[in-house]
């Protein structure tokens, strides 16, 4: 298949394993732009595991990925950094550390970094991220955690944990905002979510919390498994499905009710999470969203697999573009308005 070709490449390219011919061949992929997600995802993934530093969001991601395919050789975008709403600090850390992985794959005559690089000091601020064990999440996302757990955050959230500590003893993560946690199981270690003064205690379990600022209660509502919340000094109560424990922030008076976990949880349907599942998974997920049946024209097409991530209320036309160019098929409507997908399918 011509992504598992890419990601070949892509990954030798990255060990310097390539030839002449096949280095052509990588780049011509790169900026035909079928797989753009498939290397800002791999920006997240690398920032993640080479540098400890902020990981970017989808807005950021996609801009260092404009910044890395630019081939306008006066474009002044090529390295921004007053671009809007960005802390200058942060856009610092990400550019230089996406440079320093992404370098190996500069288009063309090192397109990322050509004129205008104003970043100054670059090694002083490597350092720091090296020295920087604090790993801080922001804005909608799914997060894989080193344990193989797995976070959904929400819009204008952030999650930290020290990635130095994360898995020795216990499991300890800091949430603000609003968060779905699905949580593997470690009976030795337990997981435990900070907001505030109020603590989440799990081992193995999925759980909503909500701690926006502009709510005065915390909420923690759970989906599967049973929950354990507290503070430092007692403990509120163990909750099971379909049940919530609200504390005031303020004052921790606290009261545990029966509610819809569905409900709390609706905002999770907004997003179209992808995680590593096959077609078929995948193709039931999207019928659902988008209330359109999809047809697989050739059997094979479920055995395929694929990792995406849609937070942004994309549109179907939108979705159905990135998972053909993922798994090689080409998708087109009937008259009905029925969606068929066709192609080789995997083995």
């Amino acid at each position: 298949m011509q992504d598992k070709i890419f990601e070949e490449l892509f990954e030798n390219y990255l060990q310097r394993k390539l030839s002449e011919v096949e280095e052509q061949e990588l780049m011509q992929l790169i900026r035909n732009g079928e797989y753009d997600d498939f290397l800002k995802e791999k920006i997240h993934t690398m920032l993640k595991e080479k540098t400890g530093s902020e990981v970017m969001d989808t807005e950021e991601s996609a801009y260092v990925l404009r910044c890395i395919l630019s081939e306008t050789k006066d474009d002044s975008g090529v390295i921004r950094l007053e671009t809007e709403k960005r802390n200058r600090k942060k856009i610092l850390r990400v550019i230089f550390a996406a440079a320093s992985i992404i370098a190996l794959i500069a288009i063309g005559n090192s397109l990322f970094f050509q004129q205008k690089t104003s970043i100054t000091n670059p090694v002083v601020e490597q350092d720091i991220i090296t020295e920087n064990t604090l790993v801080d999440f922001s804005g909608k996302q799914l997060i894989h955690l080193p344990d193989g757990s797995t976070v959904l955050l929400n819009d204008k959230s952030s999650l930290k944990y020290d990635q130095s500590s994360f898995n020795n003893k216990t499991r300890e993560v800091t949430l603000t905002g609003e968060a779905f946690f699905d949580i593997k199981r470690n009976e030795t270690k337990p997981f435990i979510v900070h907001t505030g003064k109020v603590q989440t205690k799990v081992l193995g379990t999925a759980f909503n919390i909500n701690a926006r600022n502009s709510s005065k209660n915390i909420e923690v509502t759970v989906t599967r498994g049973k929950v354990q919340v507290g503070d430092t000094e007692k403990i509120y109560g163990v909750i099971t499905p379909n049940q919530q424990i609200k504390v005031n922030k303020s004052t921790l008076d606290f009261e545990q009710n029966n509610v819809s976990a569905a409900v709390v949880t609706e905002w999770k349907s907004n997003y179209l999470i992808l995680d590593d599942i096959n077609m078929e998974e995948a193709v039931a997920l999207i019928s659902q969203k988008y209330k359109v049946q999809i047809v697989l024209a050739n059997e094979k097409i479920k055995n395929c697999r694929i990792t995406a991530s849609f937070l942004n209320e994309e549109d179907l036309n939108h979705v159905l573009k990135v998972i053909s160019s993922v798994t090689e098929t080409e998708y087109r409507y009937n008259k009905t308005g029925s969606v068929i997908l066709d192609g080789k399918g995997c083995e």
